[in-house]
């Protein structure tokens, strides 16, 4: 009863900078809690929960205080540390670079990424390059997504015939002649430093081949958004990592690339992209195969001698499914894409046959663990998520990777006669 209490929508959404006064917080009788994002000097630290179940409607500045402090002081202190030794004077120069947005028929979702996206590049035209703004249009049904773009002055605009998001990915690496190109999802707006952050990791780890961050929830409005955020998300902390070729004591590495980081925000070294062969266009493939792009790609970047940087300053708000049947897709879609990965990495790269399969081994004991304690009324999850997730990767496993080979041949025979 008492999770069920927790997990009652909606949240307000909160971000607290901790060198600024902490305030009262005052909820609404609607509402049943607040997710707050707590920053140090503008970078992301952390984030607290205040479920209305634990904490009441209405919670003191001294108990908000005393939370924070618990909950995110010795990442406040350590974000301290960090800073004075870097002892930066000026800001990073702007890299160059190009952010892509790959769409299709969601203008109302792009407008709101594209305003986030050019107040980015705007704040910074004096620190170097402008920023270049692409979005590509993924067989588009109309040309609202064009009319949309024709709506933001220097935003540029490509159209992908072939249906596929990682058809649209692979458009904007031959739309940009810049140095490093960002991915971000239409669903989705950058935080208002994440130009900045990104700048200060290119300064520093101008050697790496991708960087990811954190996609946190732009908000908590239904039952849907808030399950699939408590029980984990995207979220992958806010710990600074940098991911090489090897890493010692861990058997699965890098099998388990969905740690690295998620498709909703990714920046590429362009070149170590085209070095690597472009994004495979058999994953995102719509319905069949709806997801694994990221991943495989992330996989790749380290199995290629490139490092990763998974930076927490790289931050992003993502609208999550609303519905419950969205959500259970979701779901399914993840053991479908992770289990094809599985199957394509034990062919194409021998070496890591053994650390797939165990992947794969852990995985599903995971998923049943899971599905016993959902049935039992624990965690987050229905069982019908986790049936969902099984079923996917049951699919998955089962040839999948193949079929989805053969679907896409047909689709570039159509679309591209």
């Amino acid at each position: 009863m008492w999770e069920r209490e927790r997990l009652k929508p909606p949240y307000v959404m909160l971000d607290q900078e901790a060198t600024s006064p902490v305030t009262a917080i005052e909820m609404a009788p609607e509402v049943n809690g607040a997710h707050m994002i707590v920053r140090y000097k503008g970078h992301p630290v952390g984030r607290i929960w205040f479920p209305r179940y634990d904490y009441g409607g209405s919670i003191p500045a001294a108990v908000v205080e005393d939370v924070i402090r618990k909950q995110a002081g010795w990442a406040i202190d350590q974000m301290k540390v960090q800073l004075a030794l870097e002892n930066r004077t000026r800001p990073a120069p702007t890299p160059d670079l190009t952010v892509v947005v790959c769409t299709r028929n969601r203008a109302d979702l792009l407008r709101r990424c594209l305003d986030s996206l050019v107040a980015m590049r705007d704040a910074r035209l004096d620190l170097g390059p402008a920023i270049d703004l692409l979005v590509v249009d993924n067989a588009p049904p109309d040309d609202s997504t064009r009319i949309a773009v024709g709506e933001f002055p220097g935003v540029r605009y490509a159209m992908e015939p072939v249906p596929g998001l990682d058809f649209g990915r692979n458009r904007a690496i031959a739309s940009t002649d810049r140095a490093w190109l960002a991915y971000v999802d239409d669903d989705a707006i950058v935080d208002r430093h994440w130009l900045d952050r990104l700048s200060e990791e290119i300064e520093r780890c101008p050697d790496a081949g991708c960087f990811t961050g954190p996609i946190l929830p732009m908000m908590l409005e239904t039952e849907a958004q808030l399950r699939f955020e408590w029980a984990g998300g995207f979220g992958k902390g806010f710990f600074w990592m940098r991911y090489s070729a090897k890493s010692w004591g861990n058997s699965l590495y890098p099998a388990a690339a969905g740690d690295f980081g998620t498709g909703a925000c990714m920046v590429y070294a362009t070149d170590a992209l085209k070095r690597l062969g472009l994004f495979d266009e058999a994953l995102d493939t719509g319905a069949p195969l709806p997801g694994g792009g990221d991943i495989d790609m992330f996989y790749r970047i380290i199995r290629g001698g490139t490092s990763l940087v998974y930076s927490p300053g790289l931050m992003v708000l993502h609208e999550h499914r609303r519905d419950i049947k969205g959500l259970r897709k979701q779901y399914g879609s993840w053991g479908k894409s992770i289990l094809v990965l599985v199957r394509k990495n034990e062919k194409s790269d021998p070496e890591m046959k053994r650390a797939n399969r165990r992947l794969a081994h852990m995985y599903i004991k995971g998923l049943l663990r899971q599905l016993a304690g959902s049935l039992l009324g624990r965690g987050q999850r229905y069982p019908s998520f986790v049936l969902a997730e099984l079923v996917g990767a049951a699919v998955g496993s089962a040839g999948e990777y193949g079929r989805s080979q053969k679907r896409v041949a047909e689709r570039v025979r159509r679309f591209r006669q």
